[in-house]
């Protein structure tokens, strides 16, 4: 069985494009246009696709919607300021990267500033540009007039964009049942 398999090779070998008769180095610009091209369809693809890792928002800037003032303190520590909203009721503590509302006693929402330049959803860093969004987490489930809302499980990402000029303003991490 083996000899007719080794016969059989040795019958093909010649028809295929690798022969001995053309030098190895004559054969690779040849194939190097397409092999280019699949990597770089296979690396447009990869990009255009959201990040499979986001199948759901747990956390933003490292706060969960699960967690209580005691667990944001000692996520995040003593807030730079601490502020009252009068139409809620909720308390936001402020930070330099992240504000957190608490109504309750729980995270309700997390905002970051378009200033700080970056967010970080389930521990990855994501640049705040809507390009860069858009490639994290793909098309938006829903586009109103000042922003892109992206949903994820029971939580969504809204990402506020100036009305007029399409500026990026801000986004805010909450719980998409109560919106």
């Amino acid at each position: 069985m083996l000899k007719m398999v080794a016969l059989l090779l040795g019958l093909i070998a010649p028809l295929s494009p690798m022969s001995a008769a053309q030098p190895a180095a004559a054969q690779i610009p040849a194939a190097e246009p397409a092999a280019v091209q699949a990597v770089v369809h296979f690396a447009q693809e990869k990009a255009s696709r959201p990040q499979a890792s986001w199948k759901q928002f747990d956390t933003m800037n490292g706060i969960s919607l699960n967690d209580t003032k005691k667990d944001l303190l000692a996520k995040k520590g003593k807030p730079l300021r601490v502020t009252q909203d009068r139409l809620s009721g909720c308390t936001e503590y402020h930070y330099q990267d992240v504000s957190a509302g608490l109504c309750g006693g729980i995270v309700d929402y997390v905002h970051v500033d378009a200033s700080s330049g970056k967010m970080q959803v389930n521990g990855t860093w994501v640049p705040l540009s809507k390009a860069e969004i858009e490639r994290a987490f793909g098309k938006p489930q829903f586009v109103a007039e000042d922003g892109n809302v992206y949903i994820r499980g029971y939580h969504a990402i809204k990402v506020y964009q100036h009305p007029d000029s399409g500026a990026l303003q801000g986004v805010d991490f909450f719980d998409s049942t109560t919106e």
